[in-house]
């Protein structure tokens, strides 16, 4: 069985602060909160999912990561797009999924 990692991504060039981590993980759970990977804890108990930071091989962009239980489908990355563009009116980003066409 092959590993397929279904996944949605902002982009920045500055690093986020939590306040504005907490707001994009809230813009994509309001959007597809089925989609949302479940994370267990060793007992198996559900515990909160969290959004995965790392920077570009250049060290030039941000990148926060939330690993999806399925894609992302046209529609709702569109959606997420535009709210993200609300939220984070000031700030430049690119907003990436796993969508295959």
């Amino acid at each position: 069985m092959e590993f397929i990692k279904n996944f949605c991504r902002l982009v920045v060039e500055e690093e986020l602060d939590n306040k504005q981590v907490m707001e994009y993980f809230d813009v994509v759970q309001s959007i597809m909160p089925t989609k949302i990977v479940k994370a267990y804890s060793e007992d198996g108990d559900q515990i909160s999912a969290d959004v995965m930071v790392y920077s570009s091989e250049n060290d030039s962009e941000f990148i926060y990561e939330i690993v999806l239980d399925d894609q992302v489908d046209l529609d709702e990355g569109e959606r997420i797009s535009d709210e993200l563009g609300e939220v984070f009116p000031d700030i430049d980003f690119e907003f990436e999924t796993s969508l295959e066409i």
